[in-house]
């Protein structure tokens, strides 16, 4: 990468340095750089505004770094980062994994196929005054003296080749300002008229002042012709360029009988927009248009009429079914389309059709996106009007309504003689995507405040949901993607094959690593905890089919979940047809489930118990709350209503005190979702089910001079011989998982959960009394006594699910309002990608109703 320095100080090759050198930089305003290859990525996160990538140092070793915005680059290019602005955060390091991760939340410079990248914004100050003093701040030049050469010349830098450039989407302000200022370096700047020449002792700089007299050039957009083959860009940006009025406003002359003049100050009118007269205006809009370069755009209304021909519409996405292979074996999707010339909601339907070549090209648009179709065809299928796509035909792209900016499913070339099924919108098609997005947040608007209004949206895929294990619901028939392990050998009537996505279900048997060393290394399956569903396949169908399934990724369809005798979920498969079918490694469907596999092996520590150490804690850990899985199973199976004994209805009094009553009280599906950590939240749940299982283990002995945990018989530390228990101390530590007060459950008493960590001088403040050794009968009875109001009879209940006996009838604890604090954890918690988790705060159990 010779000849980057005339570009920018920031890249010259003598700022180069190691990757494992950055954590002892001050990286406020570093001008160094790190070379690096881009060789993994993940998907933009809407929620906390970044894009992640994996990078590979000059050295091998490896490096996260997470970018603000939807950053698109380009996997084993070569990349300069500059270190302007960065975040060192530390992490565990692993195998060729550096201690460390970056962040760049502000922005970032990078030098990126021969061009520079600089995401930074600019702010208004950095125009006027850091990069060019005013010249009504300085002397005028009298005019019977010459101009200097320095005044006349231009500050002119060798301008980026203007190489095609496909490698990074950003969707920001600071796109268009890097375009508007190399577009700006290009052409000398004019002065404005009757102002001073400027001083010839005025350096020359590359951020010019040129954007504040003039305004920015309209860049329109370069389409192909009508069957131009051409690239594409993934997720590619584009809005129409408004010129700013706002900057460039008409300056009089100052009085140049004064040495000190100032501009006059603009005053900004304070301008009211009439929510109501907009959305009106939004409502009536007319259904379709022309476009100058592929004809006109008809309203979703008139299709009807143009059957056998091939038209263009564009319309809001209100469902799309999952991609699959139709009959002749070319992959098909069907999308419902609503435009403002639709009555009572109903859609239009239009399917697509794309070769297993082009299987990449498929519209990845969502319920809420707009999609753009040229030269599709209008047919009657089974007495209905539909419209249908093919492969050598039609043209899609789609619209983000919340980013306001076209995008693709993929990022690729197209030859000469081939047919480019991507869509490159011109401004007609963009601006008109703009009124229909305006017409839908008004429908939108108007229809969730009506009484009982809901969105017209169907986000689920259109036929049987598919979801994730997870997801999975007792006696609710699903469709899932997963990772066969392993299976039993077939019997005469029924076969089990063990199958996972990688994802946790608290509800699932939890599968163990082998106790014997030797045999647990011998193992080949790594999977373990609450990820492995047992699936029986009964009938003599799917036996013979049993016979061929070899370990793999594959479809399932129409299996569903239910009890075994033990209270564990299990699923269920009895078809007189085959229902699984085998996919390939490159298969799109794999996308996410692959992630998942590849975070749960790299993730550390190791999810794997190591059977080569002795089970002593070498050290205590406060966020090692529970020895075993982090996800208690609810009581299973779920007890009828009618079966079930309410508590004593005359206890209305509040059973807890709150250490802050202001704070509003938020449901558990706001607290999963909030992206802000740490926080607190107030709820009213009730507890499910809670771990360690027996009361005893609430609480872990440990030594005061060592801070090593004693062993799980020990009353005392072993290895400081403390034979007294001078350094004997307890701390509690356990976890409940509350389930919220819903006034409408579902048909099959599914509510959201949370799972709570209750550790520290927390728990002593919520249960009132001091953690000490619950092994004493004594202190044992305080303890039930204490935890009766919210667990009913719990414990015995889940005695009887872990002896095998039988179930007695569920006696539920009361709902009590507690503050949970999120954090970030040490550990990964089951079942999340990320170390958030919940602990109990500023909450106090009380023994009677208060004054």
């Amino acid at each position: 990468m010779a000849g980057v320095s005339y570009l920018t100080p920031y890249f010259d090759p003598k700022l180069e340095i190691a990757a494992h050198k950055i954590p002892v930089l001050n990286l406020t305003d570093c001008r160094h750089h790190v070379s690096a290859a881009a060789n993994m990525s993940w998907p933009f996160n809407p929620v906390e505004n970044t894009t992640k990538y994996s990078f590979a140092a000059t050295s091998g070793m490896q490096f996260d770094v997470d970018f603000t915005g939807d950053i698109r680059l380009k996997l084993n290019d070569r990349i300069l980062i500059c270190l302007k602005g960065a975040r060192v955060i530390s992490r565990a390091s692993g195998k060729n994994k550096l201690p460390f991760k970056l962040e760049f939340p502000d922005g970032f410079m990078a030098y990126v196929d021969d061009r520079v990248i600089d995401t930074f914004p600019v702010s208004m100050e950095e125009d006027t005054s850091a990069v060019m003093p005013s010249w009504f701040n300085t002397q005028p030049t009298p005019q019977s003296e010459p101009s200097s050469p320095q005044s006349s010349a231009g500050s002119e830098l060798p301008s980026p080749p203007s190489k095609a450039h496909s490698i990074i989407s950003q969707r920001s302000s600071s796109q268009e300002r890097n375009l508007d200022k190399r577009s700006g370096s290009e052409r000398s700047p004019s002065p404005p008229i009757h102002s001073p020449d400027p001083p010839s002792t005025q350096p020359a700089t590359f951020r010019s002042n040129a954007h504040l007299n003039q305004p920015p050039p309209t860049r329109q957009p370069t389409a192909p012709a009508k069957g131009e083959p051409g690239s594409s860009t993934s997720r590619q940006a584009f809005r129409p360029s408004v010129p700013n009025v706002g900057l460039a406003r008409n300056v009089s002359q100052p009085d140049t009988s004064t040495n000190e003049s100032k501009a006059p100050k603009i005053k900004k009118r304070k301008r009211r927009k009439d929510k109501k007269n907009l959305r009106k205006l939004a409502l009536e809009m007319t259904a379709g248009y022309s476009s100058a370069l592929y004809g006109p755009f008809l309203p979703l209304s008139e299709l009807s009429s143009r059957l056998g021909s091939k038209v263009n519409a564009t319309g809001i996405v209100r469902g799309i079914s999952i991609p699959k292979v139709s009959r002749n074996g070319d992959w098909c999707i069907s999308i419902e389309l609503l435009d403002p010339s639709v009555k009572d909601n109903l859609p239009f339907l239009v399917t697509l059709f794309l070769p297993e070549s082009l299987k990449d090209c498929i519209p990845n648009v969502k319920a809420g996106d707009i999609i753009i179709l040229v030269k599709f065809t209008v047919v009657l299928y089974q007495g209905k009007v539909r419209g249908t796509g093919h492969k050598d035909a039609f043209q899609w792209a789609g619209y983000s309504i919340t980013q306001n900016a076209h995008f693709h499913s993929a990022t690729r070339d197209f030859g000469d003689e081939d047919h480019c099924p991507f869509l490159k919108p011109s401004i007609e098609e963009l601006q008109y995507a703009s009124q229909i997005a305006e017409w839908w947040k008004a429908t939108e608007e108007l229809s969730n405040n009506k009484p009982g209004g809901a969105s017209m949206l169907t986000i689920e895929p259109r036929g049987r949901r598919l979801i994730t294990l997870s997801e999975a619901k007792a006696d609710v028939f699903f469709n899932c993607i997963v990772e066969i392990l392993f299976k039993a050998p077939p019997g005469d009537q029924a076969a089990e094959i063990f199958v996972t996505d990688y994802t946790v279900h608290p509800q699932f048997y939890s599968r163990e690593p082998r106790e014997d060393p030797k045999t647990a290394k011998q193992e080949n399956i790594k999977v373990y905890g609450k990820r492995v569903l047992k699936v029986m396949l009964w009938g003599r169908t799917q036996v013979e089919h049993a016979h061929e399934l070899e370990p793999g990724y594959y479809y399932i369809d129409n299996v569903r979940v239910k009890f075994d005798s033990k209270g564990n979920l299990e699923g269920t498969l009895q078809d007189d047809k085959r229902k699984i079918d085998k996919l390939r490694r490159d298969d799109p469907l794999l996308e996410d489930l692959l992630k998942r596999k590849s975070e749960y092996f790299s993730r550390a520590p190791s999810p794997e118990r190591d059977t080569s150490q002795p089970a002593v804690a070498r050290g205590r850990d406060p966020n090692l709350h529970t020895a075993g899985d982090l996800l208690p199973p609810p009581p299973i199976p779920i007890i009828p209503p009618q079966q079930t004994q309410p508590m004593d209805k005359s206890n209305k009094w509040p059973i807890t005190r709150l250490t802050y009553q202001n704070i509003v009280q938020s449901p558990l599906q706001q607290v999963l979702g909030h992206a802000s950590c740490p926080e607190i939240f107030r709820i009213r749940a009730r507890v499910a089910a809670f771990e360690p299982y027996t009361l005893a283990h609430f609480a872990h002995g440990y030594c005061t001079k060592c801070n090593n945990d004693f062993l799980p018989v020990a009353r005392a530390c072993v290895e400081c011989d403390d034979v007294e228990g001078k350094f004997t101390a307890y701390e509690y530590r356990f976890q409940l998982c509350v389930e919220e007060e819903s006034p409408r459950p579902s048909q099959d008493g599914y509510r959201a959960s949370l799972i709570v960590d209750v550790f520290g001088k927390d728990a002593e403040k919520f249960l009132g009394m001091p953690a000490q050794d619950f092994h004493d009968l004594a202190n044992m009875r305080k303890l039930r006594s204490r935890l009766a109001p919210i667990f009913g009879n719990l414990e015995a209940h889940q005695a009887d699910l872990a002896a095998g006996n039988s179930i007695k009838a569920r006696t539920h604890g009361q709902y009590f309002e507690m503050l949970v604090q999120s954090y970030k954890s040490a550990h990964k918690s089951e079942g999340s990608l990320d170390n958030k988790r919940y602990r109990l705060w500023g909450t106090e159990l009380l023994s009677k109703p208060p004054k």
